[in-house]
């Protein structure tokens, strides 16, 4: 009898340690009741010039997306560390091909122009606003010249067997899916191949070799000047921009928005979800379903319970999810359901769910 007592004790006496009233009080939560106080008061007669407001607080805008709790106290976004996070890396996707470099467009910007600037090829052209740098056209005779970006363009003129026309170089600086990153591309044309249209940045390259080759020496340029934080600011609308949003549906769930198209989008998803370590079950392309596993634990970085916990909790289990890959017109949208995908996910699950996406998305 003395051993069924001493179990119970604990377990009556939780709730007893756990209230306002207890030995222990939890005051975690008691920011979430706080008020605020009258103003102060001055005496008749008496200056008021010293009082005033040393540290005011600015209006927020409303985020578009928050954690949803009974208490109606919303969680700060998740931060998901990566250890690749901070390199400059060379992305590809079937045909295409990008920079990816871990610092906003209005630094990557002035780093792009200062590369042609360095190796002697003038910029005819500039478009602050939608990232975009033309070159003077490049004839074979300037490869005598040994800068890199010459050098870059004859090895790719040679790789394509190109041996007439002039080249020159179109560069976008762009947002990148995650927060504070950028996307380069470089287009090379050749007017041999195809005279220049009115496109002030077509879907592809004349020349795909040289765009390959002026892109690693654009990646190793930037690596090799990352550190450097010169912000540009006729470029700073650039990094107001973004290719990846968490919005709300108009049944008020969290989605993410991204303007990109269905197979980067789909790449994205997958790829993401692979990098974090989230299971993926089964795919369905066709309908851009991917089903995967996920934990409240995974998503929201919590340390694994004790045994104790376990044995009454269940631990913290996988719950099945369904990701879906939407077209809403002007961009595609990626939201979060139950198994029988027409349930949406618990909002604080979805949400920290489409976050983790959007950290791990290149």
């Amino acid at each position: 009898m003395a051993l069924s007592t001493t179990a119970l004790l604990p377990l009556a006496g939780c709730h007893w340690f756990s209230d306002d009233k207890g030995f222990i009080v939890d005051r975690s939560k008691d920011y979430a009741k706080a008020q605020a106080g009258p103003a102060t008061e001055v005496p008749e007669g008496l200056s008021s010039s010293a009082i005033g407001q040393q540290m005011s607080v600015p209006d927020l805008p409303t985020a578009s997306a928050q954690h949803i709790f009974a208490d109606g106290v919303p969680r700060p976004e998740a931060i998901y560390a990566r250890e690749e996070a901070d390199t400059v890396r060379i992305q590809k996707l079937g045909d295409r091909r990008w920079v990816l470099v871990p610092q906003s467009p209005a630094v990557v910007w002035p780093k792009v122009k200062q590369f042609f600037a360095d190796n002697g090829v003038a910029i005819v052209a500039e478009d602050p606003d939608a990232g975009i740098v033309e070159t003077a056209w490049l004839s074979p005779a300037d490869a005598q010249t040994k800068d890199v970006i010459r050098l870059a363009v004859k090895a790719g003129r040679d790789a394509g067997s190109i041996k007439s026309g002039r080249d020159r170089l179109l560069v976008k600086v762009e947002p990148g899916i995650r927060e504070r990153t950028t996307e380069v591309y470089v287009r090379a044309e050749n007017d041999s191949i195809r005279m220049p249209t009115e496109d002030t940045f077509p879907a592809a390259s004349d020349v795909p070799q040289v765009e390959a080759e002026v892109i690693n020496e654009v990646a190793s340029y930037v690596a090799s000047n990352v550190a450097d934080e010169s912000v540009s600011f006729v470029a700073r609308q650039l990094s107001t921009q973004s290719k990846a949003e968490l919005v709300r549906t108009d049944q008020n769930q969290p989605a993410l928005r991204l303007a990109l198209d269905f197979n980067r989008a789909w790449a994205l998803v997958t790829q993401a979800l692979s990098d974090a370590k989230v299971p993926i079950k089964d795919v369905d392309r066709s309908a851009g379903v991917v089903y995967a596993e996920v934990s409240r634990g995974q998503l929201q970085g919590e340390k694994k319970h004790n045994w104790f916990v376990r044995m009454f909790t269940g631990g913290d289990k996988k719950h099945p999810v369904q990701l879906k890959v939407t077209d809403k017109g002007s961009a595609l949208q990626v939201a979060a359901f139950e198994t029988d995908g027409t349930t949406p996910l618990a909002p604080d699950l979805a949400e920290q769910l489409l976050l983790l996406i959007r950290e791990y998305a290149t």
